[in-house]
């Protein structure tokens, strides 16, 4: 009976990362920051526990039969559509590259690993910026050299096919960035990969992000794949408008530069205070090409190259391509190149207070700084100008860099007197048993998106209290029944935060 307990308190565990958009869900960020995974590489023989609805992978590898680890291949239906990796059978003998949950996500004193590769072969990217997928749901349409593979595409030619599609959502929160899916035919599994951008966007109109489980209605613009699921770029979620269609266009805001024009822009499909606009007489003539396509793309962070010690909160690629198709940014079979031009180019960068908050950024040292691939470092560009009421950084060059980084020389200093938790906690409500209301106390150590929800004994939500980003701090939140019609009883509030979920327990008595 005790394990049979232990079993399902681990189903549900599971389930609660891989599957249930709670955590950030509303923010768009997954279940794991990634300053909480710390990446490792194993071997060994794979168990499976099959007692239960979905399976539980251990990893014994010390040969021992005793199980060191769990494995975290994310929701069941989870396939990888970018490669031939599949899920191990039981006793396979395996190598897994992932990321190893910190100490506090221990369940019987076993570590989770978060599955990246296994047997050399990719199983998920934890940190792509799969918002930037466009007619295919990795970076696969992004040109490759030597060893890296940028992100940028070309000219694609791919027009999105208008649809409107109503189906459940299925949300994947293993990783740093929620994935959506739409089930249309309602058999468990995904048939769209739902595109809602960047994890920080927010619509204006009061579009909410579904949760999974959701039954919604999605007008957007569709892109077949030539593998996998196809893409849909979500316009519309039950009759709200998420994003501006037109941002799209057939280029998804790149744009061609042309020998005679002046001011072509290109912008990031997702934020169109974020460009670059090209100054006349721009091509220098010899091998330049009259025409060029340019585009602007925004990436996580973690996609930066040679990023340690730089506390980057916004990185970009950007892709100035040939007549022919070839990227001139990749430079002798490399990543990271530099392009020169006959006139300046008018770029901006904007940022908004969501990110600041979430990478702890001090906006009175932001820096914006190019990646110099003579010099193999970061350099700091002197003569742009930061805004910090509009959110904008603007500079003027002749030069343009493959990759750019917004930054700060520190991190968000407490203010006087503030005291800054160590730890998270959520404690029990006073008073207890209560009528009409009560107190919940709680405290996270570093700043992210926080809910706080109300259940039955039945595991029905009752009541959100809080959803919305939170500063590092201590919070109190105020529950009151005087706008629910609810029973004497036995209720349960739970918070997620980060990687931070628990539960407590409370008695209203009328």
């Amino acid at each position: 009976m005790k394990q049979n307990i232990y079993r399902l308190l681990l189903l549900i565990f599971l389930s609660a990362i891989s599957l249930s958009a709670q955590g950030m869900r509303s923010g768009g960020m997954g279940f794991m920051f990634p300053d909480t995974l710390a990446q490792i590489t194993l071997s060994g023989k794979v168990t499976i526990d099959t007692s239960l609805p979905m399976p539980i992978y251990y990893l014994d590898v010390n040969g021992d039969s005793k199980n060191e680890y769990y494995l975290n291949f994310g929701p069941i239906w989870y396939s990888p559509d970018n490669s031939t990796a599949v899920r191990p059978k039981n006793g396979d003998q395996i190598t897994i590259i992932g990321g190893q949950m910190n100490s506090s996500m221990n369940m019987n004193g076993l570590p989770m690993i978060i599955v990246y590769k296994i047997n050399g072969i990719l199983w998920r990217d934890p940190f792509d910026p799969m918002w930037n997928d466009f007619g295919n749901n990795t970076h696969m349409m992004g040109q490759h050299a030597g060893n890296c593979s940028g992100y940028a595409f070309g000219a694609s030619g791919t027009k999105p096919q208008n649809v409107t599609l109503s189906g459940t959502v299925l949300v994947d929160t293993t990783y740093f960035m929620n994935l959506y899916y739409l089930d249309e035919n309602n058999d468990g599994k995904p048939d769209y990969y739902l595109n809602f951008g960047p994890w920080w966007y927010e619509s204006t109109s009061g579009a909410k992000r579904p949760n999974n489980g959701d039954n919604v209605t999605i007008v957007g613009g569709k892109l077949q794949t030539t593998n996998g699921l196809s893409v849909v770029i979500v316009y519309q979620i039950n009759g709200k408008v998420w994003r501006d269609s037109s941002l799209i266009g057939n280029n998804f805001g790149g744009g061609w530069m042309r020998k005679n024009n002046s001011n072509d822009k290109v912008t990031n499909p997702y934020d169109e205070k974020d460009f670059m606009m090209m100054g006349s007489g721009w091509n220098m003539g010899g091998m330049m090409s009259d025409s060029m396509f340019a585009r602007m793309l925004e990436l996580n962070p973690y996609n930066m190259p040679n990023s340690k010690g730089q506390n980057i909160f916004k990185g970009y690629e950007m892709g100035i391509f040939n007549s022919n198709g070839s990227n001139g940014m990749m430079q002798n079979g490399g990543c990271g190149g530099m392009m020169n031009f006959g006139s300046n180019a008018n770029i901006q960068f904007h940022f908004d207070d969501k990110q600041i908050q979430t990478y702890h950024i001090d906006k009175n040292s932001l820096r914006v700084k190019y990646w110099n691939n003579q010099t193999n470092q970061w350099t700091t560009i002197s003569s742009a100008v930061i805004n910090q009421s509009a959110n904008t950084i603007t500079f003027s060059n002749s030069q343009i860099a493959s990759y750019y980084i917004l930054t700060s020389d520190n991190v968000t200093a407490v203010e006087e007197n503030a005291v800054v938790p160590t730890g998270y906690s959520l404690e029990q409500n006073y008073p207890n048993p209560f009528n009409p209301s009560t107190n919940i106390s709680y405290q996270i150590p570093v700043g992210s998106h926080v809910t706080l929800r109300v259940f039955d004994i039945l595991g029905k939500e009752v009541a959100t209290l809080v959803d919305e980003f939170k500063p590092a701090g201590k919070y109190n939140s105020q529950f009151s029944i005087s706008n629910y019609q609810l029973s004497s009883g036995v209720y349960f509030y739970q918070i997620n935060a980060g990687s931070f979920m628990a539960t407590q327990k409370f008695v209203l008595m009328k």
